[in-house]
């Protein structure tokens, strides 16, 4: 059967489980919406941070006392609420954030979430233009991909900012993909208010691509720059101890186990102790094995760069130091570029029905991510969906 019949018929099948999930987001958004209003969401702390710059407290951008206190002005309801909720990522992000201040909070917050829809409708144009196996994929699906997509959804319910990385790291593959490295690398030094994402990234892929550094390093210092002129070394001192502080306390609200890296992983073993020497030493060994691997897959000359994008991309969360669900939304164009790929690619088979898989079973986990639904319907959908798309068997996923 030809490769185009049977990924069309993949394409229904996953379509369906993808308007599935999709269903149940929009139905976690709208049971969500009287606490989103009362400012539970994260961009509370945007919100904060840019308001202290534009109140001429950007010295005191990391202090939490005055944090709290304007917090409690804008989202005075928020009832489980007892301190602030930090303003944690680098001083030059806040300065994104201050025309929204202009706006009470909740319109703000609307804005935002417009913004980030814009912002994702622009990275999915974008790698449409760029690939045409993407551009092969109807309309439909591929906004399906990006609605039944948790990172995605859960980014644009808590207001984060994960959704703008997405949009510079789908320039920087796009950039790439053109030959315009210098521009692929400047757009990873504009992701760098991620900077546990930005810098792996623009490591790894600076071994295939050296002129990269060319864009990546003046943004950078530009950036850095911006940051100390705001807060000075005593601010970035501060910022630093926030950081470690929050992690030490359970990384703001979120448990260091649960986390989608390596370091979640190894400190969610019953034997590692969290935070112990331990779970540091295996970390740090993983980690640079991790990236020794992926250093290897990508300097082979029978890849491609899209193939070396997504080898980087998946090493860069596992190695990063931190990393939530809603960080993960950036690695939406690795899964359409694979879900896509034809039955070769750089010269090698590939198994297309196992990638599918993949992106299946990824979704499905991530569903468990909502509580007030139980998951389990999904299991025999997802079942019958591998026994139809297993190797040697795709022809049966068209009939």
């Amino acid at each position: 059967m030809p490769w185009g019949n049977s990924r069309r018929g993949k394409e229904l099948l996953a379509g369906i489980f993808l308007l599935a999930l999709t269903l149940i987001n929009v139905g976690r958004v709208f049971e969500l919406a009287p606490f989103l209003r009362s400012g539970y969401q994260d961009f509370t702390a945007f919100y904060g941070g840019a308001e202290m710059v534009r109140g001429g407290q950007t010295a005191r951008l990391y202090d939490l006392t005055p944090q709290y206190r304007l917090q409690s002005q804008f989202a005075p309801n928020v009832a489980i609420r007892r301190a602030a909720l930090p303003y944690n990522h680098p001083p030059f992000e806040a300065l994104l954030f201050v025309p929204l201040t202009y706006l009470w909070y909740w319109p703000a917050y609307l804005l935002w979430t417009l913004l980030n829809v814009a912002m994702l409708a622009v990275s999915l144009r974008i790698l449409r233009k760029t690939f045409p196996e993407v551009a092969g994929l109807s309309l439909s699906f591929v906004a399906l991909a990006a609605t039944g997509f948790v990172p995605v959804v859960m980014t644009c319910i808590h207001g984060q900012d994960s959704v703008l990385l997405l949009l510079l790291f789908t320039i920087s593959l796009s950039s790439l993909e053109k030959g315009d490295d210098i521009v692929a690398g400047a757009a990873l030094g504009a992701g760098l208010f991620k900077f546990h994402f930005a810098v792996p990234m623009a490591l790894i892929l600076a071994m295939r691509r050296p002129r990269l550094l060319m864009g990546f390093s003046p943004v950078a210092a530009i950036l850095a720059a911006v940051s100390l002129g705001m807060v000075g070394w005593s601010g970035l001192s501060d910022y630093a101890h926030l950081i470690f502080q929050m992690e030490k306390n359970g990384a703001g609200g979120a448990v260091i186990a649960a986390m989608p890296n390596l370091r979640g992983l190894l400190m969610g073993l019953p034997e590692v102790e969290s935070g112990g020497k331990t779970a540091i030493l295996l970390t740090i060994v993983c980690s640079i094995a991790a990236l020794a691997i992926a250093l290897r897959m990508i300097t082979r000359r029978d890849v491609s760069i899209r193939y070396a994008f997504a080898v980087a991309s998946v090493t860069s969360v596992m190695v990063s130091y931190h990393a939530l669900t809603h960080d993960l939304a950036w690695l939406l164009p690795v899964v359409l570029l694979l879900f896509s790929a034809g039955a070769e690619t750089a010269g090698k088979k590939m198994q297309a029905d196992v990638i599918l898989l993949v992106l299946i079973y990824t979704i499905f986990f991530a569903a468990w991510l909502w509580p007030w639904v139980n998951p389990w319907w999904c299991v025999p959908f997802a079942i019958w969906i591998g026994w139809k798309l297993r190797p040697g068997h795709a022809a049966e996923a068209v009939t």
